[in-house]
């Protein structure tokens, strides 16, 4: 009896789990059995979690003013002290991680807008157009990153929208050369072969076939380019070139921070741990992904 009912129960999660469903459980189940990789998962929420809710967990206004208590050290009443205007330096860096996080993830969404085109195109029809969009692309590549963005956001002029077009458009020729590199693997394979004999236009092969097989590399990207966003902004604000008052970001904060070192650490030490970590976290995140989707380097 008690064997009929556990093969009852395993049809039952059978035909009730959809393949779909059973490969993401599967694929989750690889991807956080690496502590290291789950580690940095935990990290990314609990980044993602305490900006998001920053007007709950903060414990003052991030504009409120101490005026008698400025530049001041790690204390009881200020968990991580203060700036120069006496503003506590924990509630900024909850709020400045919404700029620092949505930012950067805006920048490798706008590099993903307008690299993935250009990838599909080149990848799927090659010759004369390929050579012309990877000409482009490898001529950006040129350029140093940073040094490109701050071009781009000195002719545009400094703020947040400019900054993360500044950002997206450094990602962009790295998102068009992975995507056209998936794609050629693609091309030439049978599902796309028949979708071509049945006559289907170009135009939904390439959308509707070779497109979803070829995220598997763009979602590495995604995580690897979120934390290289984060850096580049730190940079560009650090230089005065991103985000401008009353907004602030991590950035901000350690550039700010950097003015008074001589009289606490605290103040350039926790914007730039803020950094440190998240960056971490997003990178061994994206080492676990990719371990992951790769067959070779999981073992089976």
């Amino acid at each position: 009896m008690k064997n009929t009912l556990d093969i009852g129960n395993n049809l039952s999660r059978k035909f009730l789990l959809s393949p779909r469903t059973i490969r993401l459980k599967t694929f989750f189940k690889r991807l956080f059995s690496n502590p290291v990789t789950l580690t940095g998962a935990i990290i990314i929420f609990v980044m993602v979690f305490v900006s998001a809710f920053a007007f709950l967990l903060s414990p003052y206004n991030p504009m409120e003013l101490h005026i008698s208590d400025r530049v001041q050290g790690p204390s009881l009443t200020y968990w991580l002290g203060t700036d120069e205007a006496g503003r506590d330096l924990l509630s900024n860096l909850l709020y400045a991680g919404r700029i620092s996080l949505s930012a950067a993830v805006a920048a490798e969404a706008a590099g993903i807008l307008f690299g993935l085109p250009f990838g599909l195109i080149a990848g799927f029809w090659r010759g004369k157009v390929d050579d012309v969009i990877m000409r482009f692309m490898d001529g950006l590549l040129a350029f140093p990153s940073v040094l490109l963005a701050l071009t781009i956001v000195g002719l545009f002029g400094s703020s947040l929208r400019n900054l993360v077009l500044a950002i997206g458009i450094t990602f962009m020729p790295v998102v068009a050369r992975i995507v056209r590199a998936s794609v050629i693997q693609e091309r030439d394979k049978d599902y796309v072969l028949a979708a071509s004999a049945l006559g289907a236009p170009s135009w939904r092969i390439v959308v509707r076939h070779i497109l979803p097989n070829s995220f598997a590399p763009l979602i590495v990207q995604i995580s690897l380019g979120i934390a290289f966003a984060i850096l580049l902004e730190a940079s560009l604000s650090f230089l005065g070139l991103g985000v401008q008052p009353p907004r602030t970001s991590w950035g901000v904060l350690l550039a700010e921070g950097y003015g008074y070192i001589t009289r606490t650490f605290s103040y350039v030490t926790f914007p730039g741990l803020f950094i440190f970590v998240t960056v971490w976290a997003l990178n061994v995140l994206g080492d676990g992904i990719r371990d992951t989707l790769d067959p070779r380097l999981r073992g089976s």
